[in-house]
């Protein structure tokens, strides 16, 4: 309708705001949005993948399986919850960095071994009996912290952190089952290879990885910089602040949220209303008198406004006075004469002169001064006119008054005995809207406060609650909503902790192993708080979910680190193994091509997840590929001289569960 009026009305700026199209915009983004960010994250990983391995089919093998464990999961979302939401449509982008991870630990160990001259059978064994349980470590930590999502009270968190985790889930599986075989289809030359020897193994776990030895080598100009990081970060946690108007997190230019911010600019207050019910007349009159009385409420409506009040009161005044209005009869309309037009307006000015100037000082006599002034240019305006142009133009402007006059004052003598108004005269449109089949009445309550910014909203519905314990409505649903998604994810934060250390310490089964592992992690959430404020980067309800997310996808990081030094440090391999450094590094990269991708959405909430999430990423990993192994040097004391050297086994006795 608007598109259709805009030809004849060009000028004219009309707009729809409210929770229907609130919501429908924001959907409508989010789901153009993930688009989006899907295609650029598989894009941007099959170019990771390409630069990591410096061939092409292996790594489109290893995407094409990663799509194939995605089916599986929008299959069982569709089983088991029947849609996407806003939370869990992004659950793609998420899951493309993460669950590329296990292929990259898989691939990386699989060549480690075909390497070593292993044939292809034992290549795959190998690297499922070593590789696998670190993979299935991390496949679990990470699905666990989406996991603990669904302990929390906001559904659609516990929808993202079913539909994410079981993807994470699915992504280890197709990794450890359809991979390999789709890898003894690509590498069948390998597959009658004789059996590696003792001597190429041992010097392939000697590989040494220079950068991380030539930064473990200056432990403390790294501990020195790191210090000055986490102050700088701990500085910049004064800056941390939480956004809860929810308006904000829409795109720029969204139609519905221009308009609702024309309407706080313009009346103060928003456009959507608070409901409450009442189940009779009476009901329905107190409640509206006891909510117009608050301070937050700026009106309110419901089928009383065309119910007038005191009825029986005012049809005694109009009783009082229609003696002096039935007998009134309205004369025709005579062309105007201006001359008498013009002394008419000399009496009418004469008469206002003589009341102002009776008048005690005050706003009264400043108003009758001004309404004597404008006579007096009005008589002046009229005898600079010319006769023949004004007179008819004043009998035509004559003649529309005198209609309107007749037609109301008609009305009114035609009204002058009116019958009491009850529900029977509310018009249908009306009554459908305000009163149901069963005779309850529906109260809409219009808010005299910013419901959007956080006080304001908790006043209003405070105060609403202070009348009727049962009001509901957007209002007070967005409200209730913030309050929910706050404490699942400070609880799902919570919950991921707690999840991760018990991983890493069942694991390792070391509390010095343990606690270096979890270092990058603690290392990173604590520079990505400190980074907020320097990103111009606000915690909000889009966003904040993001802290378990960063804690399932970096755990790993250092659990891996870790385990590949315990296998070095037992077998007199390297510091670390350049395989799994190369893994971790890759790794860390596609979780953040993953997640940056959401950066390229329009819709802020979630342009702001992605590049939180990139943060704490970015900082975790730095945190693992640089302070851990310069800590894990400090840390490790080699075998006394003296002490018998131990006896150099095969590589494939040597167990090691991480890449």
């Amino acid at each position: 309708m608007i598109a259709a009026l805009k030809d004849e009305f060009p000028d004219v700026e009309v707009g729809v705001t409210g929770k229907p199209a609130l919501a429908n915009d924001e959907m409508t983004a989010a789901f153009r949005d993930s688009e989006r960010a899907t295609v650029l994250a598989f894009a941007l990983t099959l170019g990771l993948l390409l630069l990591a391995f410096l061939r092409l089919g292996k790594p489109v093998v290893m995407l094409l399986v990663l799509i194939l464990s995605l089916c599986w999961s929008i299959g069982a979302a569709t089983l088991v919850i029947g849609h996407l939401s806003l939370f869990s449509v992004m659950f793609i982008s998420i899951v493309i960095g993460i669950g590329i991870d296990y292929g990259i630990y898989f691939l990386f160990r699989y060549e480690e071994e075909l390497f070593l001259g292993r044939s292809l059978k034992e290549a795959i064994e190998i690297t499922a009996a070593r590789t696998g349980p670190g993979m299935l470590l991390g496949a679990v930590t990470a699905a666990g912290t989406f996991y603990v999502l669904c302990f929390t009270e906001f559904r659609g968190v516990q929808e993202l952190g079913f539909i994410a985790g079981t993807a994470i889930l699915f992504s280890w599986v197709a990794t450890m089952t359809v991979f390999p075989a789709a890898l003894v289809l690509v590498d069948r030359r390998h597959a009658a290879r004789p059996a590696a020897t003792i001597p190429r193994a041992i010097a392939l776990e000697r590989v040494r990885v220079p950068l991380v030895e030539r930064l473990a080598a200056y432990p403390r100009t790294v501990l020195v910089l790191a210090a000055a990081l986490t102050a700088l970060s701990v500085w910049g946690l004064r800056g941390v602040q939480f956004d809860y108007n929810l308006l904000n997190l829409q795109a720029h230019g969204t139609e519905s949220v221009a308009w609702e911010k024309r309407i706080l600019a313009t009346a103060g207050r928003s456009g959507f209303t608070a409901l409450a019910s009442a189940d009779s007349l009476e009901e329905l009159r107190k409640k509206h008198a006891a909510f117009n009385r608050l301070a937050t409420v700026s009106e309110v409506d419901s089928a009383l406004l065309l119910i007038p009040d005191d009825q029986a009161a005012k049809r005694k005044i109009i009783a009082d006075f229609a003696p002096l209005v039935a007998p009134v009869r309205v004369g025709r309309a005579t062309p105007v004469d201006l001359d008498r037009l013009i002394a008419a307006l000399e009496t009418l000015k004469r008469r206002f002169d003589l009341a102002g100037n009776e008048a005690p000082a005050g706003d009264t006599k400043t108003r009758l001064t001004s309404v004597a002034a404008g006579v007096e240019r009005l008589i002046i305006r009229l005898r600079q006119t010319d006769r023949e142009a004004s007179e008819p133009a004043l009998t035509l402007l004559q003649a529309q008054v005198y209609r309107d006059f007749v037609r109301n004052f008609q009305r009114l003598q035609a009204n002058l005995a009116p019958r009491p108004v009850g529900l029977a005269d509310v018009p249908a449109e009306l009554r459908r809207k305000f009163i149901s089949d069963g005779g309850r009445f529906l109260l809409q309550i219009h808010p005299a406060v910013d419901i959007w910014d956080r006080e304001g909203a908790e006043r209003f519905v405070r105060e609403l609650r202070a009348v009727d314990p049962d009001v509901t409505g957007t209002p007070v649903i967005t409200f209730e909503a913030i309050r929910f998604m706050e404490r699942s994810y400070q609880r799902g934060t919570v919950y991921a902790v707690i999840l991760v250390s018990l991983v890493t310490l069942l694991t390792l089964r070391r509390a010095r192993e343990t606690l270096l592992a979890l270092l990058p992690l603690g290392l990173g959430m604590l520079w990505t708080l400190g980074l907020m404020s320097f990103f111009d980067l606000k915690f909000n309800m889009g966003n904040v979910f993001g802290l378990p997310l960063i804690l399932g996808a970096a755990a790993e990081y250092g659990l891996n680190v870790v385990l590949r030094f315990m296998e070095g440090r037992d077998h007199g391999g390297p510091l670390v193994a350049r395989s799994t450094l190369m893994a971790v590094l890759v790794n860390g990269c596609t979780t953040i091509v993953g997640f940056g991708s959401l950066m390229v959405a329009d819709h802020r909430g979630i342009f702001g997840l992605g590049l939180l999430l990139t943060l704490g990423t970015a900082t975790s990993l730095i945190a693992a590929l640089v302070v851990l192994p310069v800590l894990l040097r400090l840390t490790h004391r080699p075998p006394s001289p003296s002490a018998p050297a131990a006896e150099p086994r095969p590589a494939a006795a040597v167990a090691a569960p991480s890449a």
